[in-house]
């Protein structure tokens, strides 16, 4: 079988069936007229026309009236195509800033001054408009090849979003995986070799704006970023939300392929995934990356939210998200709060990420900017009463040994320390914090002081509080979840405390 009815038309056909407008090129021979793609040549990488409508009929005022000029949607346009003197990281990162807050000079209607423009309305999906188009046909003048061909691209409002190339396996192609991710790298000037020898392929622009690329051999296919190495590609393995999991698969069998679209490429989880779960970050070396959320982190953050909307106490809504050891445990405290942050029904929440390790706090600190804004880092006893005791919707960050009464602070390490080594029990009270069910404790690798006064502690502060435990196991088993986030050992204070029994 071909890699067209193979891989190619079975993605296409999936799609359909999600929302997408699908545009078929057929196979086998390169396009010929640019307008059947919806553009005018073929050195366009953006849909002109469909961008202008969308991005139009988005931005209205309160009686219904499009108020964006022709002007100002091709000043909107020009802020995408025009990156000059930007690497295609630093053009990627400019551009998503755009999709959350674009600016035009003067709403005329209204004579509003610098007037925020929507060009993806990602709190109603169904407002965009969606295409995937394949044979996707971009030419290339001056470079080693006339033109380029993604095999699939897939536009929200025009604006080309995901990146798809798909391969299988033939006497010239042990690897397809492999043979897809070299593809990718030639459309977007990326190979070294090349580089090193002064030429030019592909073209980089298409990858301004881009989330996602995808490489698919059918029963393998995998997602990664602009960023991505080899190794960094990883498969969607599990369907969210569980609505999506019955489905008729286009070839009759389930395949990895078939698993991704499912849940990863229905227009919602996309713009979803684009809105709260792509980041930003410098490496360890310094290396700066983009980072979409794993299958696993999504479920998971998707799972709290849920459970933030549908539980009637706390014990209801809190839970324990058993992970293994670097499966981005700490990324999945920023999705939840993005995602939080961008709701409209849980924006208020007070989210107070803790931990029990020094080298942790200086890792979360760094991560939890990714959330935007302001990050209270609490930094004595008598802050954290001060920060945490207010119905402020902010985000903090607080080691575990700071709920524990004494009159002057213990060094870092001192208290790091004795947690590890653990101290005896007492029957001293910290008292209560903050009464708000409007809280949001995600605590992070506390396998050591959930069972500590320490937690105790923390948990009597905050009594109405929704509880999430980051869990790796050590030092409990998962037949320990119904204590996992309350297990006092001390009687009179044990009596009445809920106990956490849901896992993720």
């Amino acid at each position: 079988m071909s890699e067209y009815f193979h891989v190619e038309k079975p993605f296409l056909d999936q799609l359909a069936t999600l929302g997408w407008t699908v545009i078929d090129q057929g196979h086998g021979l390169i396009p010929s007229g640019p307008a059947i793609s919806l553009r005018g040549n073929f050195r366009e990488w953006l849909l002109p026309e469909v961008f202008r409508t969308s991005v139009r009929s988005l931005n209205l005022t309160s009686d219904g009236q499009a108020w964006l000029t022709d002007r100002q949607i091709d000043d909107l346009r020009d802020q995408i195509l025009r990156q000059p003197s930007r690497t295609l990281l630093e053009a990627n990162e400019a551009v998503q800033a755009l999709f959350f807050k674009a600016q035009v000079d003067v709403n005329e209607l209204s004579g509003e001054a610098d007037p925020v423009v929507q060009m993806i309305d990602f709190a109603h999906p169904e407002r965009n408009v969606f295409h995937a188009i394949n044979q996707f046909r971009i030419d290339t003048p001056g470079c080693v090849k006339s033109c380029i061909i993604p095999d699939i691209v897939l536009f929200v409002n025009g604006i080309p979003l995901v990146v798809i190339e798909a391969k299988i396996g033939d006497p010239n192609t042990a690897n397809p995986l492999h043979a897809s991710f070299e593809q990718l790298l030639r459309y977007r000037n990326a190979r070294l070799e090349t580089i090193a020898a002064g030429l030019r392929e592909g073209e980089p622009r298409l990858f301004y704006s881009n989330v996602l690329l995808v490489r698919t051999c059918g029963e393998k296919a995998e997602f990664g970023t602009i960023t991505s190495g080899h190794e960094h590609f990883h498969a969607w393995k599990d369907i969210w939300p569980e609505r999506r999991r019955s489905y008729k698969p286009p070839l009759g069998i389930e395949r990895e392929q078939e698993k991704m679209i499912q849940g990863l490429l229905a227009p919602d989880t996309l713009l979803d995934l684009l809105r709260t779960c792509t980041v930003f970050m410098d490496t360890d070396d310094g290396k700066r990356v983009k980072v979409v959320c794993r299958y696993q982190q999504y479920r998971a953050a998707c799972r709290i939210v849920e459970r933030l909307r549908t539980g009637k106490t706390a014990e209801e809504r809190s839970g324990v998200v058993w992970h293994t050891q670097g499966s981005g445990k700490s990324l999945t405290m920023v999705f939840v709060a993005r995602m939080l942050r961008a709701s409209s029904d849980l924006a208020d929440f007070k989210i107070v990420m803790v931990n029990d390790r020094i080298d942790l706090e200086e890792q979360l600190s760094a991560t939890a900017h990714l959330i935007g804004g302001k990050v209270n880092s609490i930094a004595s006893t008598a802050q954290l009463r001060e920060h945490l005791s207010t119905d402020a919707s902010d985000v903090n960050m607080v080691m575990v040994h700071k709920f524990m009464e004494r009159t002057e602070e213990l060094p870092l390490m001192v208290a790091e320390t004795l947690e590890h080594y653990g101290k005896p029990p007492t029957a001293e009270t910290f008292g209560i914090v903050n009464r708000s069910e409007r809280i949001l404790l995600m605590i992070d690798e506390a396998h050591r002081t959930q069972s500590s006064d320490l937690g105790d502690n923390l948990f009597e502060a905050f009594p109405n509080a929704t509880r999430y435990l980051q869990a790796d196991g050590r030092g409990q088993r998962p037949c320990d979840t119904s204590d996992s986030l309350r297990r006092p050992h001390r009687g009179h204070r044990a009596q009445g405390q809920a106990r956490i029994r849901h896992e993720i």
